[in-house]
């Protein structure tokens, strides 16, 4: 405890002794600078022609396509594409749901029970929906370098997957 207050009192001696040495340092610099006529004995010999280095052209910096995929990553939509895009996301879910859960439901349930029937073609219907999102809103939409939607049907896929486990061990 002893050895810690004194160090504490030599430091803080220490910061006094420079922080005063610092405002003398100051105050006599302020005092020199008030004539600078008698300092200033250089001379400027104006019969040399000096070239001076032109600043103002830039060469273009080439930068890596990784640094640049972070700028492509704000994608503008008008209302027209979005429709679109959105249309297409629609007819896609509508077209997948009459080929996978009415059509596939009665293949199924010929040979497999009710319950799994039911389990595989919803889960076919959700597997293939979710490919075609990333179809339209990754590829067409330009959203492929968004990291938000591809952890989103990443995250999508992955239970796809776990559905289609459960529904091929049910019976």
């Amino acid at each position: 405890m002893f050895r810690r207050i004194i160090v504490i009192i030599l430091l803080s001696i220490s910061v006094l002794g420079y922080s005063q040495n610092k405002k003398s340092d100051t105050l006599s610099t302020k005092k020199s600078a008030g004539d600078t006529s008698k300092l200033n004995t250089v001379q400027i010999d104006t019969s040399k022609i000096i070239n001076q280095i032109d600043t103002t052209t830039k060469a273009p910096i080439k930068t890596d396509s990784l640094i640049s995929a972070s700028e492509k990553e704000t994608v503008r939509f008008t209302n027209t594409t979005l429709f679109v895009y959105i249309l297409l996301s629609i007819a896609g879910a509508f077209f997948f749901f009459f080929l996978f859960v009415k059509t596939l439901f009665k293949t199924f349930h010929k040979t497999k029970s009710t319950r799994q029937s039911l389990l595989l073609s919803w889960n076919l219907f959700f597997i293939v929906t979710v490919i075609w999102i990333f179809i339209v809103w990754g590829i067409m939409a330009g959203l492929w370098s968004s990291a938000p939607f591809m952890t989103v049907l990443i995250f999508l896929f992955i239970v796809s997957l776990i559905m289609s486990i459960i529904a091929l061990k049910s019976k």
